[in-house]
């Protein structure tokens, strides 16, 4: 190569040897013959003297307006100044100045340094160490790295070309069209554009905002990968200060294109403040407000106090619409006592501010104050009204309350009320074969102090008690109005009110009979009832309607063929009184 208009020269070394004045600050002494002076023009020729490596291609010098040697104090160094370009396997170095050693294939540049591989990466800098042998290249000052779309800049990077990766290790950021990702310590694959960030890192676009300890990321997909505790806000770009929803997680990725999530290691996501949805594993497509939870799934809304679990769960953000199957529980801890629910889905979602959860399907409850079981289950945060649809059993202390579909009302924190529809009973069991009942259209029991205190009864009241002695049961007390009132002291009977027209029989126990014990409506199913809150899971067999309606015909048939009986005896009697 020939280099016009270039005088080389030896002078003496002097600070002026080198426009920055700095001697080279990692340069390796071997001995070895220098090219001798020689005239402009020149040819710059390498040094056939030189042991290079054989497997190590030489740093070739395209230009330089001055080439300067000193043996004394720069020994086997080349003093380049003035528009230097550099070349080392098809990569082009521009500075203002350069130390060459050929003897160690490296170089050291100053000013105004670019470093140009093929036609997609491009490295400006103010100082630059490059070992040719390594292809190593240490850069300072200003360090800017751009690879086609993506900008990398910081004060101190290390580029390793046979590994086509940039890192550094005094803080960075990496920008593309998309996101702006700010970090500590920061490697960039140029090849695969693939990032790594560790220590404070910080990535934000016009909607989202990232704060991370550990995350990966590629510049062409723009996913990001949660390799440490994260958390993701995304916000209304209309409003710079809302934050709609925020992503913990220390695993799993994030595309930032589709703003979708795959989350894992029972991650969190919070919408609009107070619906929590976590589970071991998380896919979240915020751009529709869409989320599918498996595993362990919670949904916890804590304006409503509460909360719906499982081990899956899909969430919609418009309506907050949840669905959750697979060991269902909702638990509502808007009360002293909490009330927890399982059924095989549960479904709820948003009326205003309040929400409505349906539970469905074998459901049963429990908490301290009552237990029930029902086929289908209404709560709502609304008036904080239970319903229960479909065979309800709800029970309180030692009482048993049926219907064909039931209401319970609060007051305050604790019960207040509940109610029984259509074909209503109270039933208290005395022993294995005599149980108090009570029974009518509607049945409307009392509770104070987490205990049932009295029933009104409206429509075709009946009801039948065993009044006892000392323990002993003396009779059946067989009582039929329109209206009845029954009061209870510490869960027993304590006095009963009948009105306006009451029919009530006195049966002592040797008159009874099995076809007297039972009132229509009667179904004893202690065996079911809920335990605690984990029984719950547990599914006992319980009547069907098909068998209540069974039961319900056999004891009418019973009371037909008693009264059958006792008109034939009265017959009896009467015709041998008349003989």
């Amino acid at each position: 190569m020939i280099i016009k208009d270039l005088r080389v020269m030896r002078p003496a070394f002097s600070t002026n040897a080198d426009p920055s004045r700095r001697k080279p600050s990692t340069i390796r002494r071997q001995q070895g013959p220098r090219p001798d002076s020689i005239a402009s023009p020149v040819e710059v020729v390498k040094d056939t003297t030189i042991k290079i490596d054989p497997d190590k291609t030489i740093i070739n010098l395209e230009r330089s307006d001055l080439i300067r040697f000193d043996e004394e104090q720069l020994p086997d160094i080349q003093v380049l100044e003035g528009h230097v370009v550099l070349r080392h396997e098809g990569a082009l170095l521009y500075c203002d100045s350069a130390y060459l050693n050929q003897l160690t294939n490296s170089f050291e540049a100053f000013g105004r340094i670019k470093m140009v591989q093929g036609d997609t990466l491009v490295i400006t800098a103010g100082h630059l160490n490059y070992d040719g042998n390594t292809k190593v290249a240490y850069l300072y000052e200003k360090v800017k790295m751009k690879n086609r779309n993506t900008t990398l800049t910081t004060d101190t990077m290390t580029y390793e070309r046979a590994n086509n990766i940039g890192y550094y290790q005094c803080g960075g950021v990496l920008k593309d069209e998309k996101n702006t990702l700010v970090s500590r310590h920061g490697y960039y694959h140029t090849d695969t554009k693939n990032a790594e960030f560790k220590y404070d890192v910080h990535g934000y676009n016009e909607d989202t905002n990232i704060d991370s300890d550990t995350l990966t990321y590629n510049t062409e997909t723009k996913i990001a990968g949660l390799e440490g505790p994260t958390i993701i806000r995304n916000q209304d770009h209309t409003d710079p200060d809302s934050v709609v929803t925020m992503i913990y997680s220390d695993k799993g990725w994030y595309d930032t294109d589709r703003d979708f999530a795959e989350l894992l290691n029972h991650s969190t996501i919070v919408h609009d403040k107070h619906n929590f949805l976590s589970g071991d594993t998380i896919f979240y497509d915020n751009a529709n407000g869409f989320g599918k939870a498996f595993h362990n799934m919670e949904m916890n809304d804590t304006s409503n106090k509460m909360i719906m679990a499982g081990h899956f769960g899909f969430y919609q953000e418009k309506g907050e619409i949840m669905l959750v199957t697979d060991s269902a529980e909702l638990i509502n801890y808007s009360q002293k006592d909490s009330v927890f629910a399982h059924a095989d889905t549960l479904y709820s979602f948003a009326v205003d501010t309040n929400k409505v959860a349906l539970a469905y399907h074998n459901g049963r409850v429990y908490s301290r104050e009552y237990q029930a079981i029902s086929d289908s289950i209404i709560f709502n945060t609304i008036d904080s009204v239970t319903h229960l649809l479909q065979i309800p059993i709800v029970w309180n202390d030692k009482m048993q309350i049926t219907g064909d579909t039931m209401r319970i009302f609060p007051k305050g924190e604790s019960i207040d009320r509940m109610v029984a529809i259509g074909n209503a009973m109270v039933i208290q069991q005395e022993d294995s074969i005599h149980y108090d009942q009570i029974s009518g259209k509607t049945i409307t029991g009392f509770v104070v102090d987490e205990q049932l205190e009295h029933v009104e009864v409206e429509g075709n009241a009946e009801s039948i008690f065993f009044p006892s002695d000392d323990g002993e049961l003396i009779g059946l007390n067989s009582m039929q109005s329109s209206y009845m009132y029954a009061y209870f002291k510490d869960g027993d009977l304590e006095r009963v009110k009948v009105m306006p027209s009451p029919t009530a029989i006195m049966y002592p126990m040797e008159h009874v009979t099995e076809a007297m014990l039972k009132l229509p409506n009667f179904t004893w199913q202690e065996a079911v009832r809920p335990k605690d809150r984990y029984d719950i899971f547990n599914k006992p067999k319980r009547a069907t309607q098909e068998e209540l309606d069974a039961l319900k015909r056999e004891i009418r048939e019973r009371e037909k063929a008693e009264k059958r009986k006792k008109r034939m005896e009265n017959a009896t009697n009467s015709d041998t009184e008349e003989e």
